[in-house]
């Protein structure tokens, strides 16, 4: 099965074998050894298909005649850069071949240059009562076997892992060993010859650490692994094997290998420290808080490292329990860990490795619970009362995806789905880092097969799927299609645009509305943060905006459509009730100001007669909506510019009355849109002299930046404007200079 994308299908089969790929071989910038190779192959093999297949029929040919000057070594190959079709690969295999989506093996040239091929379109799923079918083993082209491989193309498998690939059986001559073409190349290398094995547990951990040393980590733990299976309790392989986990973000894993070295040696310094860092990443921040500050004690606050990972885990631990973010510090932080450079190939990189994750807690308010809600399934509701401005939630992503990170598509069931926006064209990139993810720790399952995923899977389905720790890449890819929310950082001053795609477990929960919405949400690096936008009733359903009521009716009900959402908004309801003729009148009235009244406002002198088509445009597309009043913002922009026209023409009196006029029609239901009314206010208050008027509109516009990140504004604190202030001028720079021309007209 397949997932639709806008550019091309997202196998299932091709996502499971990134993932897998990923989790089991190293992306080494260097040729590996022959011995490395053979050593990761060999670590796929447990996760390989094992069913039976109708596979391609395999012929030796007798009597091939090739052109030996137009044979090509692994060593020439380019990633990327095609192969003349001319050209042929002469290579033997050296290793089982195995099935995932292509069938995999390793091969090797005569020059000695080993690398991975994929033998792509050999296998088909036989029919009901088909018997010619056998499993991919040892006797599927064996160890040996002298292949010549025309039309290869060389490219990256999954991330930087290169692979030769070969899509046309046909294209793979099975050379007889009679075949006298090539009697005259010499083979660098033996099949006969043994590899030598290593039994020395100390051998293991020096390969091991210089694995770790090069930012090899799976290669690290491969070396770890292999000497513990020869000594189980070996403090320092389990110990080092935790931090390499810790470097590939696997904290499970990490932690029980931390905590039985503990069991081994209770004194164990890295050991203790690595299970503090574990259970950090796991999110047990009270445990990780304590584990710490006891190591800290321990080694009396000599250790400049400990002490620092032990301050950090307090304020993660301060943060989880009360809901408190140090806010100002939190977007420097985005700000500075958002920078990219350009790398050798012109691409955007991080400047900071992990570009901006930000290391926070997450946070959970008590008053609020995941509950069935009819007609729509789970979601969050009030358990009591709760105040507007409230913090509800704070929460990482089980997995994010930014869009410099990946080049992949969007995940959708028909071609022609416009889902999500472009930030989702990371979300074939964000399928293979879960399953990646789920293969390396299994107990992350439950997390992603408790989502709706839209597909016909029972309850005690799920369950046996969590139990067993069964990775599915239809749930996985089902979860993301529903699930995952796209990165937005529209209100803040990045110096470079960043979109991207991610799951955050909790927060799928919420249910959406188009307008009305009683949450607002808003990211901070790959921090998601929820806060209430008005009171909330107890009993009362919390929800968020997907995809607001500013795109068009047709626009919002194709992506609802997409992901299921049947919406019942206020706005959904009318624009469902209108009529056609109202629809076609609206939409004339919106082209004759883009067409006709909008370009001739723009010369010196605007006439009266353009004014009053304008004033009289406005107000019929608010007559057509009258019954809904709040709802006919489509004239947002027409009344700021009506107000520009006024203000132009001298009369800045009507033009401040009708900014005010529309701030006050739409202040609740558009709070973004009308920052740029509430701006235009203050400068045209100030331009009239009425400087009171212009310091009650500053505290307004403030808020209006500062209320829905940091909470409620407590006007009988004086201090609340200061540090209002700070955080308003990080977002909208224009802030500072609107302070300073309020205060310079005290």
């Amino acid at each position: 099965m397949e997932r639709q994308t806008v550019h091309r299908a997202i196998g299932e089969l091709e996502t499971l074998q990134s993932a897998i790929l990923r989790l089991k071989v190293d992306n080494f910038s260097q040729r590996k050894s022959k011995d490395q190779f053979i050593r990761e192959h060999k670590n796929l093999d447990n996760l390989c298909d094992k069913n039976k297949y109708v596979v391609h029929n395999i012929k030796k040919q007798k009597n091939l005649t090739l052109n030996i000057q137009l044979r090509i070594s692994i060593s020439n190959l380019r990633v990327n850069i095609n192969v003349p079709n001319r050209r042929f690969l002469l290579c033997r295999v050296i290793s089982r071949f195995i099935k995932i989506d292509a069938l995999l093996a390793l091969v090797e040239d005569p020059e000695g240059n080993v690398e991975r091929l994929a033998l792509y379109n050999w296998t088909k799923i036989p029919e009901e009562g088909q018997s010619n079918t056998k499993s991919i083993d040892e006797s599927f082209l064996p160890i040996g076997t002298l292949l010549v491989i025309k039309n290869i193309s060389y490219k990256f498998a999954t991330g930087n892992i290169p692979i030769i690939r070969s899509d046309n059986p046909d294209d793979v001559i099975i050379v007889d060993h009679n075949n006298t073409l090539f009697n005259d190349i010499k083979w660098s290398t033996s099949t006969n010859e043994k590899d030598i094995e290593i039994k020395n547990v100390d051998d293991f951990r020096r390969r091991g650490n210089d694995y770790f040393a090069s930012n090899h980590y799976i290669s690290a733990i491969d070396e770890y692994t292999e000497g513990i299976e020869l000594e189980s309790r070996n403090v320092t392989l389990l110990s080092n094997r935790a931090e390499a986990y810790l470097r590939l973000g696997q904290f499970y894993n990490a932690l029980e290998d931390a905590k039985f070295a503990l069991t081994l040696d209770p004194n164990n310094i890295k050991a203790a420290y690595r299970k503090g860092k574990a259970l950090c990443g796991l999110k047990y921040y009270k445990e990780a808080s304590n584990t710490l500050q006891i190591l800290n004690k321990r080694i009396k606050g000599n250790n400049t490292l400990i002490k620092q990972i032990t301050e950090h885990a307090e304020m993660l631990f301060y943060e989880n329990k009360n809901g408190k973010y140090d806010y100002l510090r939190i977007i420097d932080e985005f700000y500075e860990r958002a920078k990219v450079k350009k790398d050798s190939k012109g691409n955007d990189v991080w400047i900071y490795e992990d570009g901006p994750r930000l290391d926070h807690a997450d946070f959970l308010n008590e008053n609020i619970k995941i509950d069935l809600i009819e007609g729509k399934g789970r979601g969050w509701i009030a358990k009591c009362d709760i105040p507007e401005l409230t913090l509800l939630m704070v929460s990482k992503p089980l997995k994010l995806v930014f869009s410099n990170e990946a080049h992949g598509t969007m995940i959708s069931d028909e071609s022609n789905d416009e889902i999500p926006t472009g930030a989702y064209s990371c979300s074939e990139e964000l399928a293979i880092c879960i399953a990646h993810k789920l293969f390396a720790e299994p107990h992350y399952c439950r997390e992603v097969y408790q989502l709706y995923t839209g597909l016909n899977i029972s309850i005690n389905e799920k369950i046996e799927k969590i139990n067993k720790r069964l990775v599915n890449i239809v749930i996985i890819l089902h979860a993301i299609k529903y699930n995952s929310f796209g990165l937005g950082y529209e209100e803040f001053n990045l110096e470079t645009e960043l979109t991207g795609a991610g799951l955050w477990i909790l927060p799928s929960f919420f249910n959406h509305a188009c307008i009305d919405e009683n949450v607002n949400h808003f990211f901070l690096g790959d921090l998601m943060f929820f806060r209430t936008n008005r009171p909330i009733s107890k009993g009362e359903e919390l929800i968020v905006n997907y995809r607001d009521a500013s795109f068009s009716y047709k626009e919002r009900s194709r992506y609802l459509k997409a992901v299921s959402i049947d919406c019942q908004c206020r706005m959904c309801k009318l624009e469902r009730s209108e009529s056609q003729e109202i629809k076609l009148r609206m939409a004339k009235l919106l082209t004759t100001y883009n067409e006709s009244i909008e370009p001739k406002l723009k010369s010196r002198k605007v006439y009266p007669s353009l004014i009053k088509q304008l004033e009289d445009t406005i107000a019929e597309l608010r007559n057509l909506r009258k019954e809904h009043p709040d709802l006919g913002f489509n004239t947002i922009v027409l009344s700021k510019t009506l107000a520009h026209t006024y203000r132009k023409n001298g009369n800045k009196e009507k033009a401040l009355s009708i900014l005010k006029e529309t701030y006050d029609l739409y202040k609740a239901v558009r709070p973004k849109d009308i920052r740029h009314i509430i701006l235009n206010i203050i400068y045209l208050s100030l331009e009239l002299k009425l400087v009171e008027e212009a310091k009650k509109w500053f505290d307004i516009l403030l808020k209006n930046i500062v209320e829905p990140i940091m909470g409620k504004l407590k006007d009988d604190k004086p201090e609340w404007r200061k540090e209002a202030l700070l955080l308003a001028e990080k977002i909208l720079p224009e802030v500072a200079e609107i302070s300073n021309n309020v205060r310079s007209e005290q």
